[in-house]
């Protein structure tokens, strides 16, 4: 079970990062209006690229580390540096996705921040995830605020239950 949930994890991650990396790329060659039909293939390349492949890459890399999360139980420092850096490729994917639709419905759109920053921000990114994932740095819990590191010791609220 812990095998199969792995290599789906890296399966999907693996899609959705080299999507994240295209991504630019495509953006840079979509927008040059002197080979109009070079651009034309790229922007449907793109926007395919991104809804058919990229997109769902991202939820089954999602929903499979969330699923190894919980299976092997691991709630360690480290592990919400990664979360909080898996939260940046997802700011970064949802932002290539506003530009690949810019570009789809206006043709030739420039994206506010140039492609090789883009790809340069994807690549520093996904480095960062692999070496917290690899190297599991040893982080002080005394990083976090209190509050976060002691119980309370008080139970659960528990609803209502509606009488009928």
């Amino acid at each position: 079970m812990i095998a199969a949930l792995k290599f789906t994890h890296i399966a999907g991650l693996s899609l959705w990062c080299a999507g994240l990396l295209m991504l630019p790329i495509l953006l840079a060659r979509a927008d040059n209006p002197i080979r109009a039909g070079e651009g034309a293939r790229m922007r449907v390349f793109a926007h395919f690229a991104y809804n058919f492949c990229v997109s769902p890459a991202a939820v089954i890399a999602t929903f499979a580390g969330g699923a190894l999360l919980f299976a092997r139980w691991v709630f360690e420092p480290w592990m919400f540096v990664k979360l909080a850096l898996i939260g940046l490729l997802v700011i970064l994917h949802t932002y290539l996705g506003h530009c690949v639709a810019r570009l789809s419905e206006e043709g030739y759109a420039r994206p506010a921040i140039p492609p090789a920053i883009l790809l340069l921000a994807g690549l520093a990114v996904m480095t960062a995830i692999l070496f917290a994932v690899l190297f599991k740095p040893p982080l002080d819990a005394g990083l976090m605020p209190d509050w976060l590191r002691t119980p309370l010791g008080r139970q659960l609220a528990v609803p209502p239950v509606p009488s009928r």
